[in-house]
């Protein structure tokens, strides 16, 4: 029935309509249990919610998250996080009821409600006070309902109506037993006096049948209109009509009899869930029928069932004596796993009234009329024999062929007769459509199988052909066309008598194929398809080559990268497995095709990777190979998949460690064109905070653990997130501004549903605020302002500088005039002593030449006189000679005493020596003329040598001239007489 519902997406509602009316069999669609497999069953234990093991009650609020009465206080889960909310006092909560967003509490002597308070966190506000003082002693409160009386809290002792913030009591006959609503109405046991109605008028008795006193009433139901559905602690159940109280004999009462009664509800549809203390949960029909029963063995975590509650997907929840159970009722698809001793599952078939699962632990078989729970300890049973991995079954003619790893057997009910142990048989294929020879494909090749009339066995194995043959079919023209995953296409033609190959030809590339593997065989309407990459491809003999498929090609064209496996049912239907995904190619009545592929979305990633397998025993019975066992497919079961679920906000966290602060389940914001950024801002916050962390939720509970979550920032991002199963967000180091949070959420069907929006704002840094530039704008005003004066005083003053530099440049143009006119004169001073320099060098040579003329004439004025001298001391004979020579020394004599060339020597020395002999006077006066021309050959710093000539004395007389020249100018005998004169 979903296929149908899900495909007709092309067709008119006109045939959509009648189709359903004439498919749909009588009673489908109010059986919303399945019978046959058992429904997903997940657990959560006490690790994983972080609380006590007994859950003694279960409600769902507005926002579809669950609560659970838990040991240690309320329980929250919101289908990705659990929350434990203990009550004041710490008691056990036994009883909760939610109201909208109200969830109303009973604990031991203590009634309430929990209530989100400003910051999203549940907070328990206590009716205890309200009651009157007398009655503050009531025990636990194991009942809540709501009513038109008001909110009912049920104890043992009392029941209290909490109605308009006041609390009325009131009291049993003797002492109550349990509250039940049925059809709005509070039934209520009185023990020792039977049943009654609470209304307005207090206690009404209805029933005073023995039942009720002497039975402890664990439920009260309603069956039928006018029929109650009555279940007793330890003696089944009963019914009521009329007031007349009956036991209800069927199965079902004997089982609840036997493994005590402790919880029940009405399920939609007229079922009802019944749970035990020794055996788990029974879900019956209305006449009885038990459809499934799930204990321990079957999936539970505890056969002990507290409390039961029925979500708003119609699936189960049972607090456990031990846990939390999730019973997902409400889908087509259950499970044969390992608790009815089947697990990975290569093959099913249905045969003589048997249903056969080929795992890889061997070959296990179920009476088909014990599919159903009818029979609570129905179990597969392995085949003796067939233990090890079964790889095919096939029914050919009336017998059943078992392909196995370790050969091949005909199976028989229970039993297994093996026809070979060649290792791994793959398929059967009738060769030519003959029920008498077989054509199988083994690991390593082919081997025929022949019946002679009374057995099997094996002819030969076909030489020329070693390969691997597991995906193989025989063509129109007896022809094989074999795939192998790593090689290629294989077509293989056999000669008569089917000992050898005559031809075999492989195609891995070129003849119309694409380059890129796999390519797979499928044969549909006697037709070999080939599925590849690229689509659909047929072999044309003709043409020797493959061509595309159009037909095909077109009702699969939405299938990426391809499809490995295409099985045609009796209705025209495609299944098909496509990269580990199942979908069916629903024919519709215009001839189109409509793809369903959302009811198996929980399941492909349990397929067999490159061992996927479908078994379609008729429209109401599919079975699909998974890890964890055999699947079983309802397709009559309905099921609306587009029901999306609400994603909401948990927790927002701005800021970092240290400095947190925190928004628990935050409301979501919407637009409001009144605001003035056309956003209503949740929250705005200083810049401290702009490291923000989102934790969201959506209380998709089917299929444990498939919600997926996308997600984008605007104001920060533009695009959304991939899907994937993170729960929370975090961003770090946001710049100022305004940010909107969306969060949307897609359940294990792939319905998305509506995004949430939270927009808050982060301010600027306080160097960024508007204050910040209020005051920057001012400082720049008071800059402008002083730069203004200030630059009309540097302008005054640049004026005055410019005066003071003008004045001290007028100085220094005079001072630099002066200083010219001084270096001038400076140079000219350096001339004229330049010249007075080249005059006295001048005169310094010729006094030098005067006095070494002088010298020189001296000496040989000297020589003659002392030759003449040494010739006159001679005797002579001849007095004229002496006379003449007498004469000659006396001209000598007057030449070297001659004073004249000591005059010239006297004015040169002066003019080079600056009136040296004048001072010399004026210092010492009583120096003799020689003693001062001593005193000038001293100053030429000429030797004794030289000096005696001049003076035309002896060196030795020169000696004691110059001892003489010491005494006058009082020298001491240390001082150089020289250096003196030279120094004066």
């Amino acid at each position: 029935m979903t296929f149908i519902r899900d495909s007709f997406k092309k067709a008119s509602f006109p045939i959509f309509l009648l189709l359903i009316i004439a498919l749909i069999p009588p009673g489908v669609i109010s059986a919303q249990v399945k019978k046959t497999g058992l429904p997903f069953t997940f657990n959560y234990s006490k690790t994983q919610y972080g609380a006590s093991t007994q859950n003694w009650s279960i409600t769902q609020n507005n926002k579809d998250f669950l609560y659970f009465g838990n040991n240690d206080g309320l329980l929250e889960f919101d289908g990705q996080h659990w929350k434990t909310y203990p009550l004041p006092a710490h008691t056990i909560v036994r009883s909760v009821l939610a109201v909208n967003d109200t969830i109303f509490a009973g604990s031991f002597e203590e009634i309430g409600y929990y209530l989100p308070d400003n910051e999203g966190k549940l907070v328990f506000k206590s009716l205890t006070p309200l009651i009157p003082q007398p009655y503050r002693a009531f025990d636990e409160v194991w009942k809540i309902h709501k009513t038109d009386l008001g909110i009912i809290f049920q104890s043992f002792r009392y029941i209290f109506i909490y109605r308009n913030g006041k609390v009325y009591v009131t009291k049993p006959h003797t002492s109550f037993v349990y509250a039940f609503k049925v059809n709005n109405q509070i039934l209520v046991v009185d023990k020792g006096n039977g049943l009654f109605k609470l209304d307005t008028d207090g206690l009404t008795l209805i029933s005073n049948d023995p039942v009720f006193r002497d039975e402890e009433i664990r439920c009260i139901l309603e069956k039928s209109p006018g029929t109650l559905l009555i279940g007793t602690f330890s003696n089944g159940l009963f019914t009521m009509q009329n007031g007349v109280v009956s036991p209800w004999l069927c199965q079902i009462s004997n089982e609840l009899e036997e493994n005590v009664l402790f919880s029940g509800i009405a399920l939609g549809n007229d079922f009802f869930a019944f749970g035990t203390i020794r055996n788990g949960i029974y879900i019956i029909n209305n006449d009885g029928l038990i459809y499934q029963h799930i204990n321990r063995s079957k999936g539970l975590q505890n056969n002990t069932v507290l409390s039961l509650y029925e979500d708003k997907h119609k699936n189960l929840w049972l607090g456990l004596d031990i846990g939390i159970d999730y019973v997902e009722l409400n889908s087509p698809l259950s499970i044969f796993s390992y608790k009815y001793n089947v697990e990975s599952t290569y093959c099913t078939i249905e045969y003589e009234g048997r249903l056969y699962a080929g795992t890889n632990q061997g070959l296990y078989s179920i009476e088909s009329s014990k599919l159903t729970n009818n029979n609570l300890d129905a179990r597969f049973e392995l085949i003796k024999g067939t233990e090890g991995q079964v790889w095919a079954l096939s029914k050919i003619g009336n017998q059943l062929f078992c392909g196995h790893n370790y050969g091949c057997f005909i199976i028989k009910g229970t039993t297994a007769h093996r026809i070979s142990d060649i290792q791994g048989f793959w398929n059967f294929i009738p060769h030519n459509k003959s029920d008498d020879t077989l054509i199988c494909g083994t690991y390593d090749g082919i081997v025929v199988l022949t019946n002679n009339g009374d057995s099997w066995k094996v002819q030969n194995k076909i030489t020329g052909f070693n390969e691997s043959c597991r995906s193989m079919k025989q063509d129109e023209d007896g022809s094989l066309w074999i795939s192998h995953g790593y090689r290629g296409l294989f077509h293989i033609i056999l000669k008569p008598g089917l000992k050898e190959v005559k031809q075999v030809k492989l195609y891995n590339k070129g003849y119309g194929l694409p380059d890129e593997f796999p390519y797979n065989v499928n044969k549909i309407n006697n037709k070999i398809l080939i599925t590849t990459r690229s689509g659909v491809y047929a072999f044309n003999v003709v043409k020797n080559k493959f061509e595309p498929q159009n037909n095909y090609n077109q009702i699969f064209r939405n299938q990426q990268p391809f499809i490995s496996e295409i099985t045609k049912d009796a209705e025209g239907n495609f299944w098909y497995f496509s990269l580990s995904k199942l979908g069916v190619y629903r024919l519709l009545e215009d001839g189109s095709y409509s793809n369903v592929e959302i009811p198996f979305y929980p399941i492909n990633k349990a397929l067999i990777p490159a061992f996927e397998n479908i078994y379609i025993q008729d429209s109401k019975n599919i079975y699909i190979g998974a890890q964890s066992g055999l699947i079983h497919y309802d397709p009559n079961f309905t099921i609306d998949y587009k029901v999306s679920d609400p994603v909401y906000l948990r927790e927002v966290t701005f800021g970092k460690e240290g400095n947190i602060r925190k928004r628990l389940n935050p409301p979501a914001s919407l637009a409001d064109s009144s605001s003035k950024t056309g956003q209503f801002v949740a929250d705005a916050l200083p810049y401290r905070f702009n490291a923000v962390t989102f934790t969201f939720a959506s209380p998709g509970y089917e299929q444990q653990g498939q919600v997926l979550f996308s997600y984008r920032l605007k104001g920060y991002e533009k695009n959304w997130s991939a899907w994937d199963k993170s729960n929370f967000k975090e961003y770090t180091s946001l710049p100022e501004g305004t940010y909107t949070f969306e969060v949307r959420a897609m359940n294990a069907y792939t319905s998305e549903g509506n995004a949430i929006a939270y927009t808050f704002r982060i301010y600027p840094p306080f160097h960024r605020s508007k204050i910040a530039y209020a005051i920057y704008l001012l400082l720049l005003l008071l800059i402008i302002a002083g730069n203004i004066y200030f630059q009309k005083k540097r302008l005054e003053k640049t004026r005055i500088k410019a005066m003071h530099n003008h004045q001290k440049e007028l100085e220094e143009q005079s001072l630099k005039f002066r200083e010219q006119s001084l270096i001038q004169e400076k140079e000219i001073m350096k001339l004229r002593n330049e010249t007075l320099m080249n005059e006295m060098n001048h005169k310094n040579k010729e006094l030098a030449n005067s006095t070494l003329n002088l010298v020189h004439k001296n000496k040989i004025l000297t020589t003659l006189r002392q030759h003449l001298n040494d010739l006159l001391q001679k005797p002579s004979d001849t007095g004229h000679h002496k006379h003449e020579i007498s004469l000659l020394v006396k001209k000598i004599n007057k030449e070297l005493s001659s004073e004249k060339h000591q005059e010239a020597f006297d004015a040169y020395f002066d003019e080079v020596h600056q009136d040296f002999i004048r001072r010399l006077k004026e210092v010492y006066p009583e120096l003799s003329p020689k003693e001062l021309r001593l005193c000038a050959y001293l100053k030429m710093n000429l030797s004794s040598k030289e000096i005696a000539p001049l003076m035309n004395i002896s060196v030795r007389g020169l000696e004691i001239s110059r001892y003489r020249l010491r005494k006058k100018l009082n020298l001491d005998r240390n001082v150089n007489l020289i250096d003196f004169i030279l120094s004066f």
